[in-house]
């Protein structure tokens, strides 16, 4: 609970936080409750991210990126060539955002609807955070996850 308490006190100052794929459930249990001593955060993916993960695609096919409408290159996809680069895993089913959130990216497997892979959430705190469902190992072999990354780093740090 002591740990969990310094990510809630970090978050509501305000702080820019950046997440990456299971970092959307990361603090829920989906239903159980937590051991002694230990905290569940079931709101955390909704009140920090602006997400809506509810479970994932199974394994398949890469999913394909595509730029969300209206998303600016500027900032977190400034130098990103969004067309090389690919999801690896598995799609996950986060639909639907609220309306804080910008979407950067949008992902399609055969099959599914598209979902949004990436975007920027302006929390009730005052804060930013961006959020990516990207992430699985195989993701970081690609420059442009890397690219990306980054950029969303320092434009959250500015």
């Amino acid at each position: 609970k002591k740990q969990a308490n310094f990510v809630r006190d970090f978050v509501a100052s305000g702080k820019p936080v950046v997440g990456i794929r299971t970092a959307s459930h990361a603090f829920c249990l989906r239903g159980k409750e937590p051991a002694e001593g230990l905290d569940n955060w079931t709101e955390f993916d909704s009140q920090v991210f602006g997400g809506n993960y509810t479970n994932h695609h199974g394994e398949g096919p890469q999913v394909a990126l595509a730029r969300a409408e209206n998303a600016s290159a500027k900032d977190f996809l400034q130098h990103v060539a969004v067309d090389k680069l690919a999801g690896n895993g598995s799609l996950y089913k986060v639909s639907p955002l609220a309306d804080s959130t910008t979407p950067l990216l949008i992902g399609s497997i055969p099959g599914a609807d598209a979902e949004p892979i990436a975007w920027i959430n302006r929390r009730a705190d005052g804060g930013t955070s961006m959020y990516t469902s990207l992430g699985h190992i195989d993701d970081f072999e690609q420059p442009q996850f890397l690219t990306f990354l980054k950029h969303a780093l320092v434009s959250l740090a500015k």
